[in-house]
């Protein structure tokens, strides 16, 4: 099966400091895919590059059957019209969830569903507002649909943003960590709507340290460390027999 997203080669640079460090791997459509590490390590950095939130400064990201890609170079380049361009395409792609909810807390959450799908995607009003409501209901906040975010407790919000992501009909969705700003009673509600969308064969990379659900509804995991894929494996085998000894020492701390 030909993969959804190919990443081949990845550089990313703070100033002077490599963040990500030759980057590669692939995903499959359907596939549900978590992304752990020690805090600092990158794992955000490269949601954001696949999301085109932040720019890689070399190698190549598909994701849909949109490539963008920047050759490695001496001196740093800024990127040209034509990579913003096929930036903006690709995003299309692609729904992000931020720790933080990033709700518009002047709105309700059907208002702020029904945003991006109106001003974006110039859907009528009557169509986005249908589509929102079964949303609304998908994550199992549908009586909750004209109440403003501030009401809301934590797991609430993060199931409003997940759908709210949804709303422009994703080929990805990208999570980072959705579940660390919640009270440890919260994470579990938000956990599910991940594993609903699972289901049903969206393919979905999590940065996460929740690693019960890393293992348990993982196809597979990359651990990243320094900037730098260490290991990918599936599910059990990461956990039972970890290959590298820095895995090994990671995981120590969790298990």
């Amino acid at each position: 099966m030909e993969a959804l997203i190919s990443v081949q080669h990845l550089h990313k640079y703070h100033q002077e400091d490599l963040i990500l460090d030759d980057i590669s791997f692939s995903i499959e459509m359907g596939d549900l895919v978590s992304i752990i590490g020690p805090s600092g390590c990158g794992k955000s950095t490269l949601l954001r590059c696949l999301n085109c939130l932040d720019t890689f400064d070399a190698g190549t990201v598909t994701i849909d059957g949109i490539t963008l890609s920047r050759p490695m170079q001496e001196k740093l380049q800024a990127v040209d019209e034509e990579f913003l361009d096929r930036a903006h395409a690709l995003r299309q792609h692609v729904g992000m969830v931020f720790q933080s909810f990033n709700l518009f807390p002047n709105k309700t959450l059907l208002e702020n569903i029904m945003l991006a799908p109106i001003v974006v995607k110039k859907e009528q009003h009557d169509v986005a507002r249908a589509k929102a409501m079964a949303l609304l209901e998908k994550v199992g906040l549908l009586g909750l649909a004209h109440r403003r975010p501030w009401s809301l407790s934590g797991g609430q919000k993060q199931r409003a943003a997940i759908a709210r992501a949804l709303a422009m009909q994703p080929k990805v969705m990208l999570y980072d960590e959705p579940t660390s700003a919640l009270d440890p009673g919260m994470v579990e509600e938000v956990l599910e709507v991940m594993r609903h969308l699972d289901h049903e064969g969206m393919t979905q990379i999590i940065v996460t340290h929740e690693m019960r659900f890393a293992r348990d509804a993982s196809d597979y995991i990359i651990y990243i460390e320094n900037g730098k894929i260490v290991e990918i494996s599936d599910e059990d085998e990461i956990f039972i027999s970890p290959k590298d000894e820095r895995t090994r020492r990671f995981l120590r701390r969790y298990m």
